[in-house]
């Protein structure tokens, strides 16, 4: 239980700002003639001002997201591409199976072809 995220749960709909915007329209309408017991107009109209800006700015922080994760893709498909000419070039100038090339893939490589069955030898 200590390993829990500390995470406050909301519940809400997903239309909730149009919704407070409608009643915003509604209540304006009203006007006096509609009393809320301990809000005024004026406070319900600042919470949906902040309300609003923090949308937009979820909104902009979203596209900026999308916008990142498509440069890193990119970036990361041009490394990708890089990576792999340096170990196919790392092959071609020493051997597929030298130990310049298990530098460059970051492991021991292995000779490429069929792995002989299980109980043969390949002694003469």
């Amino acid at each position: 239980m200590e390993n829990q995220k500390n995470t406050i749960s909301f519940s809400f709909p997903r239309n909730a700002l149009q919704q407070a915007i409608t009643v915003h329209h509604g209540w304006r309408q009203l006007g006096p003639t509609l009393q809320v017991p301990n809000l005024s107009l004026e406070d319900y109209e600042r919470l949906l001002e902040k309300a609003n800006q923090l949308s937009q700015k979820v909104e902009e922080l979203h596209q900026e997201r999308q916008r990142m994760v498509q440069l890193r893709n990119q970036v990361l498909q041009e490394l990708w591409d890089l990576t792999k000419r340096v170990r196919n070039a790392a092959r071609a100038t020493f051997g597929d199976t030298s130990k310049e090339v298990e530098v460059v893939m970051g492991k021991p490589v292995r000779p490429r072809g069929r792995r002989p069955k299980a109980g043969t030898t390949t002694d003469a």
